[in-house]
């Protein structure tokens, strides 16, 4: 038996560092009670609300549309994990937790799934921290651990098919279309690509005819798209009172590659995540660099050719996907990070130091990336300051209206503090606006006799839109960041300040 080097793949020490490089990705979102995450207080509203179901005090203004939803599976799990975690905010931890670690272990499991080596899967961890988080698309983070394994399974099957592949194809799959829809959409487009291009040895257009054969696996999945698509208001949005324009807006290629850089990791204000960028792509160059390579079987070079496939189809969508249908914003940025995840199966490091070397710098990419995270999370603590002092001088169970003049952040990219009104509902039960619960896909919709007045689309940006004589009889409490309202000495119910500290104000309604 010859001794095994550090410079070889079966080496423990790669083992190792990748799941140092998952956990220290893990660790800053557990360090602090706040994240700068902009939709994050919107999801652990849902998850309370779900976690309470059934006392009055948080479930008596909504009814359930859990099969209507695009992202059940993650508000579902987040209810659940409620449970022994005990509030919505930690279990929402955990679930991004789990896909922080998940994600480049899944990607191993992909490198294994195509004889590539599953080194690269050290590119991983530094690709979480992309704008789906900071924005806070969770659902579709999650999914992406979920298709990165799917697509594992399909090269298996594709390569030597087995029932018990099946199965697990058909489980995974349904769990991606309840984690999110262009997850799904995309992982089924990659599927269809896998089962044509992995069998070889057959002519192209027996290889055609047999695609259907071969997806049995996909029928349940197929049926569950095809009952939502008779059936979510995402696609009938009128029939939930929705009646704003929903039409698609497209990005021009150009616009669509200058922000390029923003769709992936650029998300803090400082230049460090430009740093993580450009140190990724200058250590993937340097393993993509033209070398001396071993010849591989045609197998793997199919493989290969398979994936380039994927990434090509990636890249597509980011520019042919409208930027925007309605109130869904950002589609086509979610198949940027997709791209990247699926350039990193590209690459093929050569033996020694010359191919060890970038494969150490990306660990430490992750490694500074995390850091730099737990950096800006920590000055982000400052920025939201005594936040929980004020917003406990609101009693349980009642309605509160958010009005956030000033919600940008000098740490984090976009509006972190947009929607920090929903904290309330995630402690402490009722409403408080603005809420998911007002767009097509949510899995709570307000009962008839509780819904807010009439906004117009986006109202949550325009704080000013608010009327006292028209909106403030509905509220018990307004929570404002930022300036003043004027509107609250207009004609209408009478206000009494609450609680003043810092940036925060509540005002009572008498």
């Amino acid at each position: 038996m010859g001794i095994v080097r550090l410079t070889d793949p079966v080496h423990p020490l790669w083992r190792w560092l990748l799941l140092v490089c998952a956990l220290a990705t893990a660790l800053p979102l557990w360090l602090y009670p706040y994240l700068p995450f902009t939709d994050l207080p919107q999801h652990v509203a849902t998850i309370g609300t779900l976690r309470h179901w059934g006392d009055p005090a948080w479930s008596a203004p909504y009814d359930l549309a859990l099969g209507q939803t695009q992202y059940l599976l993650y508000y579902l799990a987040g209810a659940l994990l409620a449970f022994p975690f005990g509030t919505a905010e930690r279990a929402n931890l955990v679930l991004l937790t789990a896909t922080a670690i998940g994600l480049p272990y899944a990607l191993r499991s992909l490198l294994r799934a195509l004889h590539a080596d599953e080194r690269l899967a050290l590119f991983g961890p530094a690709l979480f921290w992309s704008e789906s988080l900071i924005v806070g698309f969770f659902s579709y983070l999650a999914a992406l651990p979920v298709l990165l394994f799917a697509l594992a399974l399909a090269v298996r099957e594709a390569s030597a098919p087995a029932r018990k592949t099946q199965l697990q194809l058909a489980i995974v799959s349904a769990v991606l279309f309840y984690l999110h829809l262009s997850a799904f959409a995309f992982f089924a487009l990659c599927a269809a690509l896998t089962f044509y291009l992995l069998p070889g040895d057959q002519p192209p257009l027996r290889r055609l005819l047999g695609l259907p054969l071969r997806a049995l696996w996909a029928a349940p999945t197929a049926v569950l798209l095809l009952l939502w698509l008779w059936s979510s208001p995402v696609v009938h949005p009128s029939a939930v009172g929705w009646s704003a324009p929903v039409v698609p807006t497209w990005q021009s290629p150009g616009e669509a590659l200058r922000g390029l850089q923003d769709t992936l990791l650029d998300i803090w204000r400082g230049p460090q995540d430009e740093w993580c960028l450009l140190a990724l792509l200058g250590f993937g160059a340097l393993l993509a660099f033209p070398q001396a390579r071993p010849a591989e079987e045609p197998g793997v070079t199919r493989r290969r050719a398979l994936a380039a496939a994927w990434t090509l189809l990636a890249a597509v969508l980011y520019f042919a996907t409208p930027v925007s249908i309605g109130w869904l914003w950002a589609l086509n940025h979610r198949y940027s990070i997709a791209a990247a995840l699926f350039a990193v199966l590209l690459l093929r490091p050569v033996r020694g130091w010359r191919g060890v070397a970038p494969l150490i710098g990306a660990a430490c990419v992750s490694l500074f990336a995390a850091f730099t995270a737990g950096q800006n999370i920590a000055a982000f603590q400052q920025e939201v300051g005594p936040f929980d002092a004020v917003l406990s001088r609101a009693a349980p169970g009642k309605r509160l209206l958010a009005l956030i003049y000033d919600r940008g952040s000098s740490v984090a990219n976009f509006a972190p503090f947009l929607h920090f009104g929903s904290y309330y509902r995630a402690r402490s039960g009722g409403i408080a606006e603005f809420s998911f619960a007002e767009l097509p896909q949510s899995p709570l919709r307000y009962k008839p006799g509780v819904v807010p007045p009439a906004r117009p689309p986006r109202w949550e940006w325009m704080p000013e839109v608010f009327r006292n004589d028209r909106d403030g009889a509905f509220y018990d409490y307004i929570l404002v960041r930022g300036r003043d309202p004027a509107q609250l000495s207009a004609p209408g119910p009478r206000w009494e300040l609450t609680a003043r500290e810092g940036q925060w104000k509540l005002w009572t309604r008498r």
